[in-house]
């Protein structure tokens, strides 16, 4: 049965994986493959060249680079669309071994999975986010397995983990050592009062292995001291809050409407079924600092998936625990069934069959999103290594990408004065004073897209239109 349930349970996932990794890339892929070539060729030098302008730049996730830029040269986008796919599927059977340890119900396990990937889908991506999503999930599974079992393995394994983030995406290396502070606070908690209970549903689990915890999150800054990229591990994070991209950039943005009464439905329930059982203090600290995460910035709401999800399945199981009903025996036993094993095939095969037919024309990128004509015509019929041009934010990798230097990209951080210590091109950008910009950076060429303010600005003055297509258009500044 037990073996029966996990092969189901795999195809499934699977196939709910592959049918829900968005195949359109985001920008910053263009970006991330071109860096990894740079690296490969020339190393790292902590410096920019792709942009217009002369700047210093950290390589933050210079090991994710350099990965996705020997995957894109292997089948281009394709073998990167299957990357997103096994990585996908990587995260997903982590958070359904964690869920599966840490509950009786095969049924609630698996509901809970395919709950995650649904949520987890929209933040699968070509960028280094999907590499910390596993890291995170693994540090969560050594941390709880340490407590459980103490094994000296699982110290080691969470050193390389710190190793890992801090050269694959060292935005979110702070991270890390967050995750170790609610199993120390509990822990904190119980020398100081002496309890193993508050309010009577926190419960206090006292375990005298944390000190051990402790002195594996101290070792795991020296990774930081281990990179190519000088002391980048230790202030990205404080001059990206210093910053204002932050204030611009959507994923950065609290959630939309529907994801926040989402967010506060799911928090009610949490704490309606911690009063019912006894919820454990350090999963307690989880759900309140993810949520406060979660509700003030979008991007957060993965990590959110991947950390509560386990604690409301555990409360979700100790609730039919508690009322004597053994839900897998209504569930489990007939999907596991001779019939019950068919229909599930039958609904995969349909999806699977339906996610190829309405998807077998899709493309990597679109027209009307990059610039693709638009770039063949200035690789064509400018001297475009030489020209300064000003282009918008959302399209400025696709055109790096082809070795035409950008005003800006997606790379926000860069061009903020926290990280470049000279101007601030992003808040400059965002003014949207073109007469400034044009000035100041001494623009010679502008490319734009026809919906946009910067098309408005085009067609409000005496500049010469070069090319023009249904979505874009150059102009020359005169």
């Amino acid at each position: 049965m037990k073996k029966k349930y996990f092969i189901v349970s795999f195809i499934i996932l699977s196939i709910l994986c592959i049918i829900t990794t968005p195949i359109v890339f985001q920008n910053d892929t263009f970006y991330t493959i071109k860096i990894g070539k740079y690296i490969l060729t020339n190393g790292i030098d902590m410096l920019d060249h792709f942009s217009i302008h002369t700047l210093p730049y950290t390589y933050p996730h210079w090991l994710y680079d350099v990965l996705i830029s020997l995957i894109y040269s292997l089948k281009g986008f394709t073998s990167l669309y299957i990357f997103n796919i096994f990585c996908f599927i990587i995260l997903t059977f982590l958070i359904f071994y964690f869920i599966n340890q840490n509950n009786k119900s095969k049924f609630i396990s698996l509901i809970f999975t395919i709950l995650s990937v649904l949520i987890l889908s929209s933040y699968i991506a070509t960028r280094a986010q999907v590499i910390s999503y596993i890291v995170f999930i693994l540090e969560y599974i050594f941390i709880t397995n340490y407590l459980k079992k103490p094994n000296n393995l699982y110290l080691i394994g969470l050193f390389i983990l710190s190793f890992i983030l801090c050269n694959m995406h060292v935005a979110v290396w702070p991270f890390y050592f967050i995750i170790f502070l609610p199993y120390i606070t509990e822990y904190i908690i119980i020398k100081l009062f002496k309890r193993k209970t508050i309010f009577k549903f926190i419960e206090l689990e006292e375990n005298k292995n944390i000190k051990y915890l402790i002195i594996t999150m101290f070792l795991s800054i020296i990774p930081g001291f281990l990179t190519p990229i000088k002391d980048t591990p230790f202030t990205y994070l404080i001059y990206t809050m210093m910053g204002n991209s932050q204030s611009f950039i959507q994923e950065h943005l609290p959630p939309d409407l529907p994801k926040l009464i989402i967010l506060i439905a799911f928090s009610i329930i949490i704490i309606l079924l911690s009063i019912i059982n006894k919820i454990k203090a350090h999963q307690l600290f989880f759900v309140l600092g993810l949520s406060f995460m979660a509700l003030s910035s979008d991007r957060h709401i993965a990590l959110y998936t991947i950390f509560i999800f386990p604690i409301l399945a555990n409360l979700f199981n100790k609730i039919f625990i508690k009322i004597n009903i053994d839900i897998d025996n209504y569930t489990i036993k007939y999907l596991l069934s001779k019939i019950g094993v068919i229909i599930i095939s039958i609904i995969l095969i349909i999806a699977l069959s339906l996610f190829i037919y309405f998807n077998k024309d899709e493309e990597y990128y679109k027209e009307e999103d990059y610039p693709i004509k638009a770039t063949e015509f200035i690789l064509n019929n400018l001297d475009y290594k030489n020209i300064r041009l000003l282009n918008e934010y959302n399209y400025g990798s696709y055109l790096l990408f082809y070795d035409i230097p950008v005003f800006i990209d997606s790379r926000a951080d860069l061009y903020t004065k926290e990280f470049n210590h000279k101007q601030d091109i992003f808040q400059d950008y965002m003014d949207k004073d073109y007469n400034y910009i044009i000035k100041k950076y001494n623009i010679t060429h502008i490319i734009s897209k026809k919906d946009s303010t910067l098309n408005s600005f085009i067609q409000n003055h005496n500049y010469n239109i070069i090319y023009e297509d249904k979505y874009f258009i150059i102009c020359e500044v005169i």
